[in-house]
């Protein structure tokens, strides 16, 4: 009844020529599994199948451990050195030799890879202890250390520069009419200092009111009805029966007045200006024309 084990062996084979090349703790658990069936299989009549399994085993061996036994397969090396050894030990004794010649080329492989990397260590070290060295000597020669000079940002990068009147009276939020007179007031503005541009440094004056009408408080009156809550900024009352838009709308009036009233001392100081220079031409050229005609 013996008979049935030639099979089974052959099957565990089978399966043993495919786990034992697998790595890691669940490899090593089953190859070790099925060496030892392979082993009970042998002693209960199917002593043949310990050769090649010591052949397999010799194989993954030479793999795993690669001319060198310490390297990071050596849980797998171990693995199938114990294999072999045992398939030895039950019948494969031919595979003694080859394992003790291999055994010693991983030794001899594994003492040569720890001594370079032992020196490639010291090497290492050694060069790491140098440029320690280097920069120490460096840092020390360029002491007292340079003073490190912050940037410095500039006075557009400090302060954001608010919007200009052109830009707030296309501001979606402010309602039909009050866009119509923002928009009215920053063409005003600039007609106005084209025209005292014209007039040179006696409108200096005018020219900064105009600019603080302009830059200044309008976009002020735009910027303060903007910070009013959307829902509310048309309906709810605030001063004297009068909500945010009604009170935009009177101080953009009222500066388009202001406006007004610069452009009227524009024309007047014109005037004075062109007085002055009729009353000193008269005055040096009048008398030596009235000789001439004489």
């Amino acid at each position: 009844m013996l008979w049935i084990v030639h099979p089974v062996a052959a099957v565990m084979l089978a399966m043993y020529a495919g786990i034992v090349w697998v790595k890691g703790a669940d490899g090593n658990r089953r190859a070790l599994v099925l060496t030892a069936l392979l082993l009970v299989l042998s002693v209960l009549g199917a002593g043949w199948v310990v050769h090649p399994a010591a052949a397999i085993s010799l194989a993954a061996f030479f793999v795993f451990a690669g001319g060198n036994i310490v390297k990071r397969h050596s849980n797998e090396g171990l693995r199938v050195l114990a294999s072999t050894a045992l398939f030895g030990l039950f019948g494969a004794a031919w595979v003694f030799i080859p394992l003790a010649v291999a055994t010693a080329i991983a030794l001899m492989g594994g003492r040569s890879h720890y001594s370079h990397h032992s020196h490639r260590g010291r090497r290492g070290r050694s060069v790491g202890r140098r440029e320690w060295q280097s920069k120490r000597t460096q840092l020390v020669n360029a002491w007292p250390p340079a003073p490190v000079v912050q940037p410095t940002p500039s006075a557009e990068q400090q302060t954001p520069q608010p919007q200009s009147l052109t830009v707030l009276a296309q501001h979606p939020r402010l309602p039909a009419d009050s866009a119509k007179r923002a928009k009215a007031l920053n063409l005003q503005c600039f007609e106005t200092l084209a025209y005292l541009n014209e007039r040179g440094a006696g409108a200096a004056k005018l020219r900064f009111e105009l600019e603080q009408i302009h830059t200044d408080f309008a976009g002020e009156a735009i910027r303060s009805y903007l910070a009013l809550p959307p829902t509310t900024a048309n309906t709810s009352v605030l001063h004297d029966g009068k909500t945010g838009q009604d009170l935009l709308n009177e101080q953009l009036d009222l500066l388009s007045e202001g406006v007004h009233d610069v452009q009227g001392r524009a024309e007047a100081l014109g005037a004075e200006q062109i007085l002055t220079s009729h009353l000193f031409v008269q005055e040096k050229f009048g008398q030596r024309a009235r000789d001439l005609k004489l």
